[in-house]
């Protein structure tokens, strides 16, 4: 499990009772790029939120005080140098002083701006983000190699390297060929360093998905030097760019339709396992109140999303069972449930909690006959 995903879990995992500042600061660079835009959306976000806690009912003076500090700590830190903005398109800030937490995350992709005060924090956007599969590209020609690694929309150069391949001359004979024996070998070796550099960085940093550039024989010929480890994450097609001359923004562009089919074939590829899956002793659900019951039996390996599901719900805030009516007291501990406006949100947070992968579809209908939400089981 990487780092961010150990520290979601955790975040889906508070229950401490203290109230969480989760703040998300969206840095499309279209509109976020400089320093005093940035500054008048935190001014808005951090003024907003001290308005909302003023009049948010049911804080007692302790939980006031701190959460004003909380508020105050984030504008600062925001302010500062210190925020790791270089290379984000959005971070997510969360804080709550009475439990010594404050985590900062990067995030690969936009999202909307906003700041939330809640018993827990607010991981949706966050699990969304980082649910985009990482990415690495490895350009090859004879000489060249370039290994390019991130989400399509992050991608970032992280080695280049250049190996002595001599080339081909018109001597003709026997030396000729003895030339050209020559010729390969280097390539090979060549083609072995760059297949070894990859399998290294794959150690350091694991990556979902690996595609390779470069002219067709020899991008065959680096696939056969990959290691067993990392072929099952090559992707079909090639990255179609100049390997010697295609800078980081070429690569992206270029990576970008091989990305989208790859979340289609894995979109379809859940949502055929789901149609397979449903029914009496199949390993899926359709459903709010099905996948309500597998999250709580905590049997969910795969949570199933409509882009732009949500409904009310209430849960326990004690054990966290999710149940969709609100009102009554929990049938395990007998707490009085707590109403919750975004089913979406505490799903993910169960999801989180147990370890299953968060889908959201947005290239196929599929999940609209279990109105917007279904589940692949694990038992």
């Amino acid at each position: 499990m990487s780092a961010v995903s150990q520290a979601t879990k955790q975040l889906a995992a508070h229950r401490s009772g203290h109230r969480v500042i989760s703040v998300y600061l969206d840095l499309d660079p279209d509109r976020f790029a400089t320093a005093p835009a940035r500054a008048s959306q935190i001014r808005s976000l951090i003024d907003g939120a001290h308005k909302h806690l003023e009049s948010t009912d049911g804080l007692d003076h302790d939980e006031l005080v701190s959460l004003r500090s909380d508020l105050e700590r984030i504008d600062t830190y925001l302010s500062s140098d210190e925020p790791p903005f270089h290379g984000a398109r959005a971070l997510a800030v969360f804080c709550c002083s009475r439990d010594s937490l404050f985590e900062v995350f990067q995030l690969p992709r936009t999202t909307e701006a906003r700041v939330l005060i809640e018993p827990t924090p607010y991981i949706e956007p966050l699990v969304v983000a980082t649910a985009e599969r990482r990415w690495a590209v490895i350009l090859v020609n004879r000489r060249i190699a370039r290994l390019l690694t991130g989400t399509p929309s992050t991608l970032s150069e992280q080695e280049r390297f250049s190996d002595p391949v001599r080339g081909r001359h018109d001597q003709g004979g026997p030396s000729q060929a003895n030339y050209q024996r020559s010729i390969e070998k280097d390539t090979d070796d060549h083609l072995r360093r760059a297949a070894e550099d990859v399998y290294r960085y794959w150690q350091r940093e694991q990556f979902d998905r690996l595609a390779v550039g470069g002219p067709e024989e020899i991008a065959s010929r680096l696939g056969k030097l990959l290691h067993p480890d990392i072929t099952g994450c090559l992707v079909d097609g090639r990255v179609d760019v100049d390997v010697a001359s295609a800078n980081v923004d070429h690569v992206r562009s270029a990576l970008q339709d091989l990305a989208q089919q790859d979340e289609k074939r894995s979109e379809r590829d859940a949502l055929d396992r789901l149609a397979a899956g449903i029914g009496s002793g199949g390993r899926a659900v359709g459903g709010p109140a099905d996948t309500i019951e597998a999250l709580n039996e905590r049997r969910v390996a795969t949570l199933l999303l409509e882009q732009g599901f949500d409904q009310p719900a209430a849960r326990c805030h004690a054990c966290g069972l999710l149940v969709l009516e609100a009102g009554g007291a929990c049938p395990i501990d007998g707490t009085e449930l707590e109403p919750v406006d975004h089913l979406c949100e505490a799903a993910i947070e169960a999801a989180v909690a147990q370890d299953a992968e968060v889908l959201v579809v947005t290239n196929y209908p599929d999940l609209r006959p279990f109105r917007g939400v279904a589940a692949l089981l694990r038992f």
